[in-house]
């Protein structure tokens, strides 16, 4: 999104919520260009227009990039923890425990990490399914809650971070590799 794209977005919210300040020395501007400047144009817009309608109060940038994120999500990828456990289950009927690449290649992405952290075998051996069932549930909801919050960052301040974690050696969380 341009600068000038960014101005727009916040004369829309501007007109629609009178109380919303825009300074007049531009730091608003900047904040928000910086903020939201890697999303697409469109998409904000959609989310500021969505917000402008669901809300008495003007959004603040959160807001606007975390339905940007919703919007630009395929379904697909928004598996909820019960659908992420039946393609552990579809997995385990045809593949086993002794097949483990080719099961953990038929998920989604999401369902194959958390299935490759719980370990594939222990899953597919468990003598207590109700308790892996749970454990895996409870997990894929933390690795998803964490990866739509890292989906919110914008992609600058995931390179500093990236950068400050590799200076300092510290451990990144997404991979858990230093």
């Amino acid at each position: 999104m341009t600068l000038n794209e960014t101005s727009r977005i916040l004369s829309i919210i501007a007109a629609a919520y009178p109380r919303f300040q825009v300074d007049r020395a531009g730091l608003t501007l900047q904040v928000w260009h910086e903020m939201l400047g890697d999303l697409d144009y469109r998409i904000v817009q959609m989310a500021v227009q969505k917000l402008i309608l669901e809300n008495p109060f003007p959004p603040a940038i959160a807001d606007v990039r975390k339905l940007a994120s919703e919007i630009s999500t395929p379904k697909e990828e928004q598996l909820d923890p019960a659908e992420a456990w039946g393609e552990v289950e579809k997995a385990i009927r045809y593949f086993g425990s002794y097949r483990e690449e080719e099961a953990l290649a038929s998920m989604s992405p999401a369902v194959a990490k958390v299935a490759k952290y719980m370990g594939w075998r222990e899953i597919c051996l468990s003598e207590e399914p109700g308790v892996v069932r749970g454990q895996f549930l409870k997990m894929f909801s933390q690795v998803q809650e964490r990866e739509k919050k890292e989906a919110l960052l914008p992609e600058n301040l995931k390179n500093d971070i990236a950068m400050l974690a590799n200076k300092h050696d510290f451990k990144l969380i997404e991979g858990g590799k230093k």
